[in-house]
């Protein structure tokens, strides 16, 4: 099977909850070279969906995914990172996505910066950093000025 429906398949079986038959076949595309397929492994991993949770699968998976060029992985290990509680190093993750041109980095930044009254203009500015990215997709964009609004 082709790489791409491997992944296909794969996402449709994730879609409907057969999470171990979807990590399987994502795993066969990782194996490949898919860093898309290693991103949803490390997803699965972070979540727990059809595999033990697990955050280093993950983190290793991401890193691979990033080492092979996918800048997707940046946001993902930040959000990884942030999962397992690791502030600080979730935060160096989004900077990297940020500095790399990826606006869901600063919306995650945004994220992070929400549970302190004391960093509203940070805040503000990574939300309008995000929104104006075009890098970002709709959801993203509504999701950064919904979050603006409540500012």
């Amino acid at each position: 099977m082709q790489i791409e429906s491997l992944f296909n398949r794969a996402d449709e079986l994730h879609d409907k909850g057969e999470f171990i038959s979807a990590f399987r076949l994502f795993s066969e595309a990782a194996e490949s070279g898919d860093t898309a397929a290693m991103l949803r492994m490390a997803s699965m991993y972070t979540c727990g969906e059809g595999v033990q949770c697990d955050y280093t699968k993950a983190e290793q998976l991401e890193l691979k995914a990033i080492e092979s060029g996918d800048l997707t992985g940046l946001v993902n290990l930040g959000i990884t990172y942030r999962f397992k509680g690791d502030i600080r190093n979730s935060k160096k993750w989004f900077l990297k996505a940020i500095e790399a041109g990826d606006g869901s980095g600063a919306l995650e930044l945004a994220k992070l910066y929400l549970v302190s009254d004391n960093e509203i203009e940070t805040t503000r500015n990574y939300l309008e950093l995000a929104i104006n990215n075009p890098s970002m997709c709709e959801a993203d964009i509504e999701e950064a000025k919904a979050l603006l609004a409540e500012l």
